[in-house]
This record gives C-alpha cells, sequence and structure tokens, in this order.
C-alpha cells in the first residue's frame, strides 16, 4: 500500500510540473505569435529557439526539486522531455506543421537540458531558487525586444544535384525547359512528402528563349513565377525564381517557412546538360535560396537537406521519362 500511496503521489507531482510548464509554453507562444507584438516578440529568434527552452527547463527543474526531491531525473532528464512533449503536442494541436516541429525539436530538447543542468547548480549553491526561477521565466521577454534590434543577417546558399541519364542532350532538353504533369507514382519516396511537403506537379512555359515565363506548380496549389535568364539548348537553362507569399496558401507550408518570406526565399535555378564520351549524360541542377535568421548555421543544414531531396527527386522524374523515350 506504501508503494502504491509514493506511485500516485508521484504521479500527482508528474501532472501538476507538466501543466505548470505547458501554461508557460502555451502563454509564451500566443505571446510571441501575436502580431500585433511584432516588434517586440518573434518566434523565429534566439530568445524563443534558445532562450525560452532554456527557461522552461529551468522551470522543470525547480519544480521538480521542490515538489519532489533532488534527483538527476529532475536536473536532466524531465527538462527535455517536457519539451519533447511540448513539441509533439504542439504538432498534435496544429500549432505547428510536422516539418518545423521535427526541425526545432533537437535545439529546443538541448536547450532545455541546459536550462535544467544550469538551475540544478543554481540550487545546490544557493537557496535563492525563487528568485532565480522567477528570472528564468522573464528572461526570454526581457532578451526579444532586445534581440529585434538587431538587424537580421542574410545568407546565400547554393545547393547542386546531379543525376547520370543515358539519353542525348537531345532528349534531356525537351524534358526540363518545360515539365508535362508528374503522376504520384513517377515522385520516388522522400522522407520530405511524407510529413507534408507539396509534391511537384508541372512546369509550363510561354515562349522559347531568354524572357519565356516558365509556371511551376505544385501540389495544394503552390506556384512558382520564373523568368528564363539563359537559353542555351542541349546545354543550360536558368531562370529567376519568384514566389509571392501572398499567393501561396498558407496551409501548403508552415507558416514561420513560407518560401518568399521574410525567413526563407529560392531566388534562382539552372539546369545544365554535359554530355559524356559514353553516349549518357549527366543533368546538373543548381538553385540559390536565401536564408534570413539569426540561426542560419542551424536552419541551412536543414534547407539543404530538405532541398537535396526535392531537387533530387525532379531529377529522377526526368531521369526516368528521358530513358523511356526514343533517343534520336
Amino acid at each position: 500500500m506504501e508503494t502504491i500511496r509514493i506511485m500516485a503521489a508521484t504521479r500527482r507531482q508528474v501532472l501538476i510540473i507538466v501543466t505548470i510548464t505547458s501554461l508557460y509554453a502555451l502563454a509564451s507562444w500566443l505571446l510571441f505569435s501575436a502580431k500585433s507584438l511584432g516588434e517586440w516578440l518573434q518566434i523565429v529568434s534566439i530568445s524563443f529557439i534558445y532562450t525560452l527552452p532554456c527557461s522552461l527547463g529551468a522551470l522543470v527543474c525547480f519544480l521538480g526539486y521542490k515538489l519532489d526531491k533532488p534527483s538527476r531525473f529532475w536536473a536532466y532528464g524531465a527538462p527535455a522531455l517536457t519539451m519533447l512533449l511540448l513539441v509533439f503536442l504542439s504538432w498534435l494541436f496544429y500549432m505547428e506543421a510536422l516539418i518545423c516541429a521535427l526541425v526545432a525539436a533537437p535545439i529546443l530538447m538541448l536547450m532545455a537540458f541546459i536550462g535544467g543542468w544550469i538551475m540544478s547548480l543554481i540550487l545546490k549553491k544557493t537557496k535563492q531558487g525563487q528568485l532565480s526561477v522567477t528570472l528564468f521565466v522573464l528572461l526570454p521577454y526581457f532578451a526579444s525586444p532586445v534581440e529585434q534590434m538587431w538587424q537580421t543577417p542574410h545568407e546565400t546558399r547554393v545547393m547542386h544535384n546531379a543525376v547520370m541519364i543515358h539519353a542525348t542532350p537531345e532528349v534531356i532538353w525537351n524534358h526540363i525547359y518545360e515539365v508535362p504533369a508528374i503522376q504520384a507514382e513517377e515522385i520516388p519516396a522522400q522522407w520530405i512528402y511524407r510529413i507534408g511537403f507539396p509534391r511537384p506537379i508541372a512546369a509550363v512555359i510561354d515562349k522559347q528563349g531568354v524572357g519565356g515565363r516558365r509556371h511551376a506548380t505544385f501540389e495544394r496549389e503552390v506556384s512558382f513565377f520564373e523568368v528564363v535568364t539563359h537559353w542555351e539548348p542541349q546545354r543550360k537553362l536558368s531562370f529567376t525564381i519568384k514566389a509571392d507569399p501572398e499567393f501561396v496558401p498558407q496551409t501548403a507550408f508552415d507558416k514561420h517557412i513560407i518560401v518568399g518570406g521574410r525567413f526563407y526565399d529560392v531566388l534562382d535555378g539552372t539546369y545544365e546538360i554535359e554530355p559524356r564520351s559514353d553516349g549518357t549524360s549527366t543533368l546538373h541542377l543548381s538553385s540559390t535560396h536565401r536564408l534570413s535568421t539569426r540561426f542560419n548555421w542551424y536552419a541551412g543544414w536543414w534547407s539543404e537537406w530538405v532541398m537535396n531531396q526535392i531537387q533530387g527527386s525532379i531529377l529522377e522524374v526526368i531521369r526516368q521519362r528521358c530513358e523511356k523515350t526514343p533517343q534520336a
């Protein structure tokens, strides 16, 4: 009976801690998401991605020490696990898209772990735990307005993919400057499509040559408007890319990573055909991307992973089509 009583008490303590930290996280998410507070609070910021989970981890550790007892679990394990639970709930209740939850989870859990570790050190050396946890809880709200005074860094990256195709440059060229409707079974299985990214559908062009306007469409009514800047038949095709964030449906991407928005954009693309002596050709596809966050080092890694899968799947569709086409 004593064991059952202890287990019941522990469950109540865990429920209280999870409830308090969830309310803190929800209130913070609502405030940082509010458009009216956009000049001071931003979700895509150091304050929200780094400072807030650190504060939440400190809060979990403090409550665990006070309501239960000091332990390594409350100092190291519980902060990260609580953060993981909150990320899962944010996706479950449609607060964040799956791709955003997956991208953010590793850094959020790490910062929550750091927050719990720091709070455990404070509680070991001082009795001013209540003051310390209060400062932790308020820290993101003091840090964010200061952060907004800094200019957001801009960074451009070129991402490149290539595929070898058993086809002549003439055949490949006819499959790249315009792409007829792509069937779902033509697109190789990729993780990005499984977690909700729109699949490519088609690309049509109004006229051949420099200045031609290319219209690339994706699932869920996503459109990219492209203007040809280099037209060298059987060799090279380049175009600028314009994604109007007002035109792209809000349900197509996560609201924080809208293509053409404040934080991310695709600027241009290039197809280049490289003939080989054995009668095959290598088709190169490269694109230039803009990142505008305060953690481009992390966002850039994920954007490269996503775009490599997108560009790779497009090249695979072209390869299959070219190799099924009778060669000249």
